[in-house]
């Protein structure tokens, strides 16, 4: 059985990854973009993300000799509960619509703990930082989500994108005997709790404190 989970902390994290609320972020050239949740209206923007992505992009995803997704596909992708299932794209705001540049997603395994991730950008977007704005994205969320760790894999012939992985904290930890793929792995830190606000009555005893101190009472 699937362990998630299901403190309300956890519970109140869901909801805002779902709502969507936006990160703005800065590329590296100054273009500015934001980052937020995937939503079920983002179907055909997340196609035109992939049929963007060139043919050796598109095989990293979604593996060799894939074309397009089709629509079922599609609404599959776009279709998320944020908790089990995260993912966060990038987009870039157009006149009236926004355009998808990259993604990161996880899919949480059956220990709970442990989750699979996919990380995308955009060919043209690449080399941008924004590969570190998505990863530490889904990086808020697993900790939010409670999760250990996160696991990718990556063809062994992708020096650029193990390198960035193990920039970002990843270990290798296993490879496919049957095909060139480097499995890695990193462990997530739990958020550290916060110390409660204090409460109105405090502050007012401590500001009288410091005003009696201050006219020698």
């Amino acid at each position: 059985m699937l362990k998630l989970n299901t403190t309300p902390a956890a519970a109140i994290a869901a909801t805002r990854r779902a709502v969507g609320l936006p990160r703005h972020v800065r590329l590296r050239n100054g273009v500015p973009a934001q980052i937020r949740a995937l939503r079920s209206d983002d179907a055909k923007r997340f196609g035109g993300f992939v049929a963007r992505l060139s043919a050796a992009s598109r095989c990293e995803r979604f593996g060799r000799g894939f074309g397009a997704c089709s629509p079922a596909m599609l609404l599959d992708l776009v279709n998320v509960d944020g908790v089990r299932h995260a993912a966060f794209v990038a987009t870039l705001r157009l006149d009236h619509d926004e355009e998808v540049i990259g993604e990161a997603r996880y899919d949480v395994g059956a220990d709970g703990d442990c989750a699979e991730l996919t990380l995308v950008v955009a060919d043209f977007w690449q080399g941008q930082g924004l590969a570190e704005q998505l990863l530490d994205r889904l990086l808020e969320a697993a900790r939010d989500a409670g999760l250990h760790r996160l696991v990718g894999e990556v063809p062994s012939s992708n020096r650029r994108m193990i390198r960035f992985m193990q920039r970002m904290g990843f270990v290798a930890c296993a490879q496919g005997a049957d095909r060139p793929v480097l499995r890695m792995e990193r462990g997530v830190a739990p958020r550290l709790p916060q110390a409660p606000a204090p409460r109105p009555v405090d502050v007012l005893r401590r500001w009288l404190s410091n005003q009696l101190f201050q006219f020698g009472f």
